[in-house]
């Protein structure tokens, strides 16, 4: 008789399951959660704050040169758009240069220039007794556009710039 015989097979301990986990796994399951959560409320409060951004788009893009007011139009659109991003007092009462270089500077530097000239361009437009020629349209149009799509909406603290200097 072989002595090998009597022994008993090997007991493997039964296999490791996959539930419950372990408490590190229910830790990064809780940071997924809320990391998701965190991005999610972040798209949402973005997709809200640009709001009155694609308002603005949607209203610019029924803006046409065939308008005799197009020129005004334009400008009331820009002057709502910083009212609504920025405080009334320090927007509310610029015109002319002060509110050309409010806007500009609103822009990243590289879009300055072109801005400025569209900018520029739609003053004199404003301020004209005759009717606005169409031909300077196109080009305003896009930069507003521009504009309203790229605008970081920083306060300006400049009295110069709010006319606090008349008061």
């Amino acid at each position: 008789m072989n002595p090998l015989d009597e022994l008993k097979d090997i007991h493997t301990p039964p296999d490791i399951s996959a539930w419950p986990p372990a408490y590190g796994w229910w830790l990064v399951a809780v940071f997924i959660l809320l990391a998701v959560i965190a991005i999610a409320l972040a798209v949402y409060k973005r997709y809200r704050h640009n709001a009155a951004r694609r308002i603005a788009l949607q209203e610019l893009l029924l803006i046409n040169s065939q308008q005799p007011d197009w020129p005004s139009s334009t400008n009331a659109l820009l002057k709502r758009v910083c009212l609504y991003y920025m405080p009334a007092q320090k927007i509310a009462n610029l015109y002319g240069h002060a509110w050309c270089e409010s806007l500009t500077n609103q822009l990243p530097k590289a879009q300055h220039e072109s801005f400025a000239k569209a900018m520029s361009e739609l003053q004199i437009l404003l301020y004209r007794a005759c009717e606005p020629n169409d031909e300077n349209f196109d080009l305003i149009q896009k930069q507003v556009a521009l504009w309203i799509k790229r605008a970081k909406f920083t306060p300006t603290h400049s009295s110069s710039l709010t006319g606090a200097e008349h008061v």
